[in-house]
């Protein structure tokens, strides 16, 4: 009797990288996915994400989740997803203030021509200091919603029923990437450990933590914004820092049958530019780009070493691990080349849906396109 169609669907990994309002892209990439998740055309068994990239993996990933309330759907997820966005971006007349003030202080940064005295110098008040503390109590009465500066709040409002999530009947893995600052340790708050399907990987420079809402918000928290998110007695940073996003764990220590036959990057970090960067501007985007780049594609360049191993030697090797084909899904080259670190900052509703809407028909193409017709890393990351 022949396999089921349930049995010979692909395992997908996903991974969303970094990269502040840029990853209002990410949202239609991911809105699509689910779609064809929904459809069956695979198996979506991982989600992994690092700061915004981590916001938008754990409402994906809380949708489909079996909660008190049901079982959680791809459609839920979806809905979780957008739903969350939505409320990330700028709503009140203020909090649009306070975006395009963001946008044009990072921007003034960039080209070292403050304008009507704004830079991003004026951002890096202490966030424990009393001027901090009051800015942000005030910040209610302006007409600024709790959410749009407290992401911790932001993240219980958004999963209520996190506590509530049925652990052992999760089916998709979630990996969320921060960066504990005094001991210089990659973080990995990871799905398993909470439903104890994976042991716990034990490594000095390394931690492997349950995952947590706290744990959410410890991977987008920026330092010149936020204090660092205190966990189990570490202190945390955006996960930018180590791993943009953290992919091992879905194969380090996982039975064979288990793993990804594919994974799939949300790449919002372009890996090429056009030429050199020479102003002061271009500098620092690419700067921040290399930093959200260089850690992921020694993770991925190792995944591809061990498929030329098991290609090479096959025996024990074969048996115990699976070659895995990668994928990227970028942005197009032109979306790409306009993008500035000063727009990560962005966060009013006409930018972020002129990505979403990218990331939609990016998204939909692509997925068209698979698996005969797209390419795959390190050719598929270049644009020429």
């Amino acid at each position: 009797m022949g396999s089921t169609k349930k049995e010979t669907l692909k395992k997908v990994a996903v991974g969303c990288q970094g990269g502040g309002m840029h990853a209002a892209f990410e949202v239609g990439v991911l809105t699509e996915i689910l779609k064809d998740v929904a459809k069956k055309k695979f198996e979506l068994v991982g989600l992994s994400g690092t700061s915004a990239g981590a916001l938008c993996t754990l409402m994906t990933w809380y949708g489909l989740a079996p909660k008190k309330s049901g079982p959680g759907s791809a459609q839920q997820a979806i809905d979780a997803l957008n739903h969350a966005w939505d409320g990330f971006t700028a709503d009140t007349p203020t909090e649009d203030v306070l975006s395009r003030l963001a946008y044009y202080a990072f921007r003034a940064q960039e080209t070292e021509t403050p304008l009507l005295g704004l830079s991003a110098g004026m951002f890096g008040i202490s966030p424990s200091s009393i001027v901090s503390r009051t800015i942000y109590s005030w910040l209610p009465r302006l007409d600024v919603r709790k959410q749009y500066f407290d992401l911790e709040y932001y993240l219980t409002t958004a999963c209520p029923e996190f506590d509530h999530i049925k652990w052992p009947r999760v089916k998709t893995r979630l990996l969320i990437g921060a960066t504990e600052i005094v001991q210089g340790c990659e973080t990995v708050f990871d799905s398993a450990l909470k439903a104890g399907a994976h042991p716990q990987q034990i490594n000095r420079w390394r931690k492997q933590l349950p995952l947590s809402l706290r744990g959410v918000a410890a991977s987008g928290t920026l330092p010149e914004f936020s204090q660092a998110v205190r966990i189990d007695g570490g202190y945390y940073w955006d996960g930018g820092y180590s791993q943009n996003p953290p992919l091992r764990e879905f194969f380090s220590g996982v039975p064979r049958e288990d793993t990804p036959d594919e994974l799939w990057i949300v790449r919002i970090n372009p890996q090429q530019w056009p030429e050199a960067p020479t102003t002061r501007a271009d500098i620092v985007d690419r700067e921040n780009e290399l930093i959200g780049n260089l850690s992921l594609n020694k993770e991925l360049d190792f995944i591809l070493t061990v498929n030329g191993m098991i290609d090479s030697y096959g025996g024990k090797l074969a048996k115990d691990y699976k070659p895995v084909t990668v994928r990227t899904i970028k942005m197009t080259e032109g979306t790409a080349d306009e993008l500035r670190y000063s727009s990560k900052f962005d966060r009013s509703r006409e930018f972020t849906n002129r990505l979403r809407d990218e990331g939609t028909a990016v998204g939909r193409d692509w997925l068209n396109r698979w698996p005969g017709n797209v390419g795959s890393w390190p050719d598929d990351a270049a644009y020429r």
